[in-house]
């Protein structure tokens, strides 16, 4: 299978990159929802943080997503006292600290719920911070995001370091 077109591009550019898919045929006029998904790297959450300041002053709502997998779904979770908002609140000061920002909860993987909660939530764009790497076993949620969102997809790169 030949390597997709945008990989290349995407790879070595220093500057966000922003990725159409081709059955958009007129992207939206003005960004309203915006799907910003943070794996709570706080190196992630710098990356896209001037982005998604400007996007909520232009008026976008952010709709922060962080997927848990197995191994990171906090030992209290089940524990009402302890759970939810609680831990969302903290998870939103810390790596989207914004007005209006709100997050949303999934179990499984980035790879797998990305393009399904942009979907759900009817955003406009995507953005993901990423590291450029795509050897094996890296940066699923990036390549399933590109393939399967039906709107616009900003790859920002996380700086090197």
């Amino acid at each position: 299978m030949s390597r997709p077109l945008w990989m290349p591009v995407a790879q070595r550019s220093a500057k966000p990159v922003v990725l159409v898919p081709a059955g958009v045929l007129c992207p939206p006029q003005r960004i309203r929802r915006v799907l910003l998904p943070l794996d709570g790297m706080a190196r992630s959450a710098a990356a896209v943080a001037e982005t998604a300041e400007r996007l909520a002053r232009g008026g976008a709502e952010l709709v922060v997503l962080h997927v848990f997998t197995a191994g990171t779904v906090p030992k209290f979770w089940d524990q009402p006292a302890h759970a939810g908002k609680a831990w969302s609140e903290e998870f939103l000061a810390r790596h989207c600290p914004l007005p209006g920002a709100r997050l949303e909860l999934r179990r499984g993987t980035g790879a797998e719920q990305v393009a399904k909660v942009a979907a759900a939530d009817q955003a406009d764009m995507i953005i993901v911070a990423w590291s450029q790497r795509l050897g094996p076993g890296r940066a699923a949620a990036v390549r399933r995001a590109v393939r399967d969102a039906e709107v616009p997809v900003m790859l920002i790169p996380i700086p090197a370091g």
